[in-house]
């Protein structure tokens, strides 16, 4: 099997969900977010940060070195 060759993580966001996800062109998708926090550890807002970001595919194999900006989608995850 042929090591993917897409070399880029699509971050997607879900119209009711508020996780951002990073998504890869075999298919395989994770939430890579968490909720901001202040400086004291409280949660600042609803707002999302990107905190992991695998530097490859586990499914695929394609070593990731860029990611995209988030992409407001009109679906929801399960359509």
């Amino acid at each position: 099997m042929k090591r993917g060759t897409d070399h880029t993580w699509e971050i997607r966001k879900y119209r009711g969900d508020i996780a951002l996800y990073a998504h890869c062109k075999c298919g395989y998708e994770y939430a890579a977010s968490e909720a901001e926090r202040n400086p004291d550890g409280t949660y600042a807002n609803l707002k999302q940060v990107i905190n992991w970001l695998f530097t490859y595919c586990p499914i695929c194999g394609a070593r990731k070195k860029w990611m995209t900006e988030t992409i407001e989608q009109d679906k929801t995850r399960w359509e």
